[in-house]
């Protein structure tokens, strides 16, 4: 009588993530790493370990760490450009177009203050391997407040002298302060008030209605812009 076989259990196949899956997984887990260590500190090694994978996993998708940050800040980028440009369509007249675009900045360093302070960090490195990758796509974020001061300019709603990349330079200088507050914890933004107070000073000093900046208000603006930078 010939020997009983055994029956060997049937084996499911183990099923595989799929590539774009497992990609955003990788970029949440890098987002994670980056925003705790900074990219500097930060480890593929720790990266790998967050998704439950072998450290190879991640070379296999990207080439190096550097690679990985400039993936993780372009789908930042990618995400809050489109938002700021979709948001900003229903908006009518330049002071509300350039309130929107403040008040959407500061919401965005609100939300991400930790993401926000790394790129903030290394655009300010000196040679650091990421500051081009930043400019790059800070240029393109940034363009929709210079289309509006430009497009204000046209419509003779903003004077003809002045320069778009000095209130680009006022608007985000400013609200930067603010994201340094945030990140040391000194206090939390009033996105709302901070907008309004923001809108105000810069709005009155490039008015083309010469109404708009009595002389009397000169040193209430400039005690605002001590309070805020």
């Amino acid at each position: 009588m010939p020997a009983a076989t055994a029956t060997l259990p049937d084996r499911k196949p183990v099923a595989r993530q799929p590539k774009e899956q497992r990609v955003a997984a990788i970029l949440a887990a890098a987002r994670d790493e980056f925003e705790l260590q900074g990219f500097e500190k930060a480890k593929v090694a720790e990266i790998a370990a967050r998704v439950g994978v072998v450290e190879g996993t991640i070379f296999h998708y990207f080439r190096n760490k550097r690679e990985l940050m400039v993936r993780v800040m372009e789908d930042f980028y990618k995400d809050i450009t489109a938002d700021q440009q979709n948001g900003i369509k229903g908006v009518k007249g330049t002071r509300n177009r350039l309130r929107y675009v403040i008040w959407h900045h500061l919401r965005v360093i609100s939300d991400n203050a930790s993401l926000c302070g790394v790129i903030l960090r290394e655009s300010r490195g000196l040679g650091s391997e990421l500051t081009a990758d930043v400019q790059r796509f800070n240029r393109k974020y940034t363009n929709c407040l210079n289309t509006v001061i430009s497009g204000g300019i046209e419509a003779g709603e903003i004077r003809l002298s002045t320069s778009v990349s000095l209130v680009r330079n006022t608007v985000y200088g400013s609200i930067e302060h603010a994201l340094w507050s945030l990140l040391s914890g000194e206090h939390e933004i009033d996105v709302d008030a901070y907008a309004d107070e923001l809108l105000q000073l810069v709005f009155q000093g490039i008015s083309a209605d010469e109404s708009a900046l009595e002389k009397n208000e000169v040193a209430s603006l400039i005690r605002k812009l001590g309070r805020l930078v």
